[in-house]
């Protein structure tokens, strides 16, 4: 009977370990996001700190600097990711490193989940062998050794898997030496705009639940308003990732939207709000020339210009600045154009929305629907998967959605 509870209490801790345990890879990777990375790091240093973790490098000062080394390069990659995933979405070498930072955290992942099974498997038989007696011991170790087929004692394993722990730290120093060729910033998380800035085509086969917040907004574009104001400026306002953007993007490429602004312009104000710097890239977009100054007020004549008597579309995305003097400076050379012209403004800030528009005018973007939010899960985490594979998979991914507040990406 004592083997028995033994072994009860063995498989215990296997799933208690098995629960630590990602997801297969492509369903995480369905899951990333704006901020997936930093979230994955953090799931990272949880594990790193768990007592019987560090219970493992106990006595063994060499392999212990080199756990500390390990945490130190992940922090330090850590401190740049909001601004890299936030560029990589015009730089490509961004991107890249992104990319292979990836591969990179994939591997630290799998390192740390056997240290933990084996972390697991010491603890387990030392209580086991502190309540039992020797014959009963011995017998429920063989037992267990046959559950978890980890033979080796703490010390071998540790020697066998630092040369894993050492490359990965050596790559992490290499993503490390580039973070200032790339530019990227400690702590950074505005989102950065370039001057050339490109709204990409949308997949819309791949969006999910957005389908009535489109047509009702491109309906508002189309449609001839009751004041006969030359400029309606239509907020789009929700939480950060519920894909304010996505949904812009997909209005500016609607044919419709295009016929009936033939003058438009896409820009990414950000947090960074800048009068000249958005006027300067509203020239760039509409391609028209000037002299590139930091002259305001020459800048905003040429703009002026350039629009008057146009029915124009103009998309200023992520608006943070909730300044109205600001804005009414900034807009000054959008009253020129002909009647039915449109702003679409993104922002998290409901202030925002009120201060630049009606509230009629004013979008809220909710959660998708939880239906949508499975089809959207499903789309990403089994596209290329068989039918036996999803049929297995298909109930883990209804749970996760079911735990997921939102569905934080587009």
């Amino acid at each position: 009977m004592k083997i028995i509870a033994g072994l009860s209490l063995s498989l215990v801790y296997l799933c208690k370990s098995l629960s630590l345990l990602p997801l297969p890879r492509y369903m995480a990777a369905a899951l990333v996001g704006g901020s997936f990375l930093s979230a994955f790091l953090q799931v990272l240093f949880d594990r790193m700190t768990a007592p019987e973790f560090l219970n493992l490098f106990s006595n063994q000062k060499a392999d212990d600097d080199l756990l500390k080394n390990l945490e130190s390069k992940l922090s330090t990659v850590g401190a740049v990711l909001d601004d890299a995933e936030n560029k990589e979405i015009w730089n490509q070498y961004v991107k890249k490193w992104l990319e292979e930072l990836h591969d990179t955290f994939y591997q630290a992942e799998d390192l740390l989940d056997r240290m933990n099974t084996e972390a697991l498997r010491i603890k387990v038989e030392t209580e086991y062998e502190s309540s039992t007696s020797t014959c009963t011991s011995s017998l429920r170790r063989l037992c267990f050794e046959r559950i978890l087929p980890c033979t080796s004692s703490g010390d071998k394993f540790l020697r066998r898997i630092m040369p894993e722990m050492e490359t990965i730290v050596m790559r992490l120093e290499g993503y490390i030496q580039q973070i200032t060729p790339l530019g990227l910033q400690v702590g950074h998380s505005k989102r950065q705009s370039h001057q050339q800035f490109e709204t990409p085509l949308v997949n819309e086969t791949t969006i999910f639940g957005r389908d009535a917040d489109k047509e009702k907004i491109i309906q508002m574009l189309l449609s001839e308003d009751a004041d006969r104001e030359n400029i309606i400026v239509v907020p789009i306002v929700g939480l950060g990732g519920l894909g304010k953007t996505t949904l812009a993007r997909m209005i500016y490429k609607d044919s419709r939207v295009e016929v009936s602004f033939p003058t438009r312009a896409w820009v990414c104000v950000s947090e960074g709000y800048d009068a000249t710097r958005i006027t300067k890239e509203l020239l760039r977009e509409l391609n028209i020339s000037f002299v590139d100054s930091d002259n305001l007020f020459s800048l905003q004549v040429k703009l002026q210009g350039g629009l008057a008597q146009k029915k124009f579309l103009l998309v200023l995305d992520d608006v943070w600045n909730s300044n109205y003097n600001q804005w009414d400076n900034l807009r000054s050379p959008f009253n020129v154009g002909s009647c039915g012209s449109k702003i679409i403004v993104t922002t998290r800030d409901q202030n925002v929305a009120r201060m630049m528009a009606k509230e009629r005018s004013i979008h809220h973007l909710n959660f998708i629907q939880e239906e949508d939010c499975r089809s959207l899960f499903k789309k990403h985490a089994f596209e290329n998967k068989d039918g036996n594979e999803n049929a297995e998979l298909e109930e883990i991914g209804n749970k996760i959605v079911k735990k997921c507040v939102v569905c934080l990406w587009l």
